[in-house]
């Protein structure tokens, strides 16, 4: 055996550069006792476990100390193919495991002595498992009659304990019993039935003869009372062999069985399904061959033979369907392969995705320089929390693909602002982009809007038809916003476009090719509405390949100053005017709720655009007061000497000590997290960089 057989991988590490006070949190956060440390090229360099970080603390040293100043270094390090016997006689604790300088895991002094005691247990014990494995009973005298062995199936059998009997004389123990004849007889009696307590025995007695010479007589015991249910057994047998084979055909998946050496020895009728390959085919032949032949790129039955453990992954067969197999290992009682069962779903729309993915990815380097580009006011979006950088980054790749993209997320979260995003980054950014509010036209022109008509199709048609939406889109983007509301007579042509990529004009008989890429947008669960019938579910699965959630604003309220701004800037330039909003207002503006999301926001710094008299806003009003009231927030005017205040700071100071209040409550940065509407990894980031400590 390796070292690689027994290490304990670790996926949690450190980098050199790293503080005490960051990798405390790690070990905090992970809970684990100690960490690799990896330099810049993720090398191997050093161990830090809490006996460093105990020692650092009550040498007083800075949290702020970098870990490499009282890691350990001097580790002695193996590689994984290090066999363990070369490791008997070191007497460290614990070695990393290094290849190439790369990390890949630890091993122990008690993982290694471990295994060296499986290899040194007793040979008597092992020869009286074995005795005890073996499912006769067996008992053994020597040429005095006395009992030498009685192994655990003796005892259950006959009803008597080892201890009771092991040394005592045959007889004395088994008055009626015929072990000892064979010593005198020298010959071997098979077949001795005989009652024992409600039980029908078969005894075979045999003598020991060691060089010529009889040294004992052993007996091997049956219990063949039991065989006057093997018939009912075998009865119940083969009806669950029947009731499994059901099953087995029954199932939507595909399952393919081979023997230990890839002979095919069964297939269900899903396989066939989706592979078009018969059962006459292949039935019979080895995987090896058929792989060779070209009827798979590769075999998961292959695989199980040569690693003895399941294995998944994709396999495309030769009629070009693309499948997820996992393949299964199946034992026997002695933990000998003995079939391998192989069950397969087909994904070949998916990997299809994934492939459209994996061409954006390859030019993954290039999209991520566009995104670093992008600055705070990237366009008419705002990037300014962790949520909102994920969204661009997956609308930057995805703008390289066509692939249908539905946005969830509440009304006034800028749906349609994201959706104009993953145009501009799209291959079709230099074609046309229209959107189409789903709930602004009536049912009875929605259709019509969208496919057009043809001349005479209805009262009140336009002379010589009329081009819909899709026609006017062909090779752009169209956004269909608020898709929830369509009905689903038209839901039903939808599918169909998206389906054959072809539209019908009400009134017309020829098919009109089209080139779309479709995005979606909503604010209600789709989900639920097919569950209700309201949305079909077909249509639901086509317009759901990649779902995009937009969180509402009170989950990303760090993105509040930069909006305010951002809004600012365009009111100012909208009005030709030079307002600029108190400071002290965007606390408040912070911890309101903001129900109408960015939208509301922009209404509200709107308004204080063009209602606030003086050049300096410091009054901020939310609601309406026919629907919901206003409430108003007014700043107390600054003595015009008074100093300016850098908002940064003002932010940051705010940001502290609303996160040491909450701290105070809640204690841990989960609980803190849920509290303040963002991830426990913001508040366990936020809290390091304020110096603020968390329990967990």
């Amino acid at each position: 055996m390796q070292v690689k057989d027994i290490m304990v991988s670790m996926p949690v590490k450190c980098k050199v550069e790293q503080t005490l006070g960051e990798v405390a949190h790690l070990f905090l956060l992970y809970g684990v006792d100690g960490l690799p440390v990896l330099d810049g090229e993720d090398n191997f360099v050093g161990y830090i476990d809490k006996k460093q970080l105990f020692t650092a603390i009550a040498n007083d040293l800075d949290s702020k100390t970098h870990v490499h100043k009282i890691m350990v270094s001097n580790l002695m390090s193996v590689a994984p193919e290090t066999d363990l016997k070369d490791l008997y006689n070191l007497t460290d604790r614990m070695m990393p495991v290094i290849k190439g300088r790369k990390f890949l895991g630890l091993v122990t002094r008690k993982a290694i002595v471990n295994y060296s005691n499986l290899n040194t247990t007793n040979i008597s014990m092992q020869m009286g498992a074995a005795f005890d494995a073996i499912y006769n009973g067996i008992i053994c005298i020597d040429t005095k009659q006395n009992i030498l062995i009685f192994n655990k199936a003796a005892e259950d059998l006959l009803d008597m304990h080892r201890s009771s009997v092991l040394n005592r004389p045959y007889l004395e123990v088994y008055p009626t019993g015929k072990l000892h004849q064979v010593l005198n007889s020298k010959k071997s009696v098979s077949n001795q039935k005989f009652t024992y307590k409600d039980k029908t025995l078969l005894s075979m007695n045999s003598p020991i003869v060691v060089a010529g010479q009889i040294i004992g007589a052993i007996a091997t015991l049956q219990d063949i009372s039991k065989l006057e249910h093997v018939s009912d057994e075998l009865e119940y047998t083969k009806k669950l062999k029947s009731e499994v084979d059901e099953i087995i055909e029954a199932s939507f998946d595909s399952i393919f069985v081979t023997d230990a050496k890839a002979n095919v020895l069964s297939i269900n009728e899903a396989y066939t399904r989706i592979t078009g390959i018969k059962a006459e085919e292949i039935l019979g032949k080895n995987m090896y061959d058929l792989v060779e032949d070209g009827w798979y790129d590769h075999s998961a039955t292959v695989k199980v033979i040569e690693t003895h453990k399941p294995v998944t992954f994709t396999q495309h067969v030769k009629n070009g369907k693309t499948l997820l197999v996992t393949g299964n290992p199946v034992f026997n009682d002695t933990g000998e392969l003995v079939r391998v069962l192989t069950n397969g779903r087909d994904i070949t729309e998916l990997m299809q995705l994934k492939h459209e993915v994996e061409h954006a990815q390859n030019l993954s380097r290039h999209y991520e320089d566009e995104l670093k580009k992008a600055t705070m006011n990237s366009g008419e979006v705002v990037i300014n929390s962790p949520k909102t950088r994920e969204i661009m980054d997956l609308i930057v790749r995805l703008g390289k693909v066509d692939s249908t993209v539905t946005i969830y997320g509440e009304s006034g979260v800028g749906k349609e602002v994201f959706a104009r995003e993953l145009h501009k980054h799209s291959i079709r950014k230099d074609r046309s982009l229209v959107s189409i509010n789903c709930a602004a036209i009536p049912e009875s022109l929605l259709e019509s809007e969208l496919f057009g008509y043809e001349s005479g199709a209805f009262t009140g048609a336009k002379k010589g038809g009329k081009m819909g939406i899709f026609e006017l889109t062909n090779k752009g983007t169209l956004f269909l916003d608020e898709i929830g509301e369509m009905p689903l007579t038209v839901q039903s042509k939808l599918l169909r476009v998206i389906q054959e990529k072809e539209i019908l004009r009400i009134g017309g008989n020829h098919p009109i090719s089209i080139d779309v890429r479709l995005i979606t947008a909503t604010n209600r669960d789709l989900y639920e509405m097919v569950r209700k019938k309201k949305f079909r579910q077909d249509l639901y699965y086509r317009l759901n390949v990649v779902p995009i959630y937009v969180p509402p604003l009170r989950e990303r309220k760090e993105e509040i100053p930069a909006l305010i701004f951002n809004f600012l800037k365009v009111f100012n330039k909208k009005y030709n005017m030079q307002k600029t909003l108190d400071e002290r207002l965007i606390a408040n503006l912070i911890d309101y709720n903001w129900p109408g999301n960015i939208r509301e926001l922009k209404n509200v710094i709107e308004r204080a655009v063009v209602t606030s008299p003086d050049a300096v806003i410091r009054s901020i009003k939310f609601g309406d007061s026919i629907n919901r009231g206003e409430e108003e927030i007014v700043m107390e005017m600054e003595m015009e000497n008074s100093p300016k205040i850098d908002l940064r700071k003002k932010v940051n100071s705010y940001e502290k000590d609303l996160i040491q209040y909450y701290v105070k409550i809640y204690k841990s940065s989960r609980k803190v997290a849920r509290a303040l509407g963002v991830s426990q990894t913001t508040i366990i980031r936020k809290a390091t960089r304020y110096g603020i400590n968390l329990e967990g």
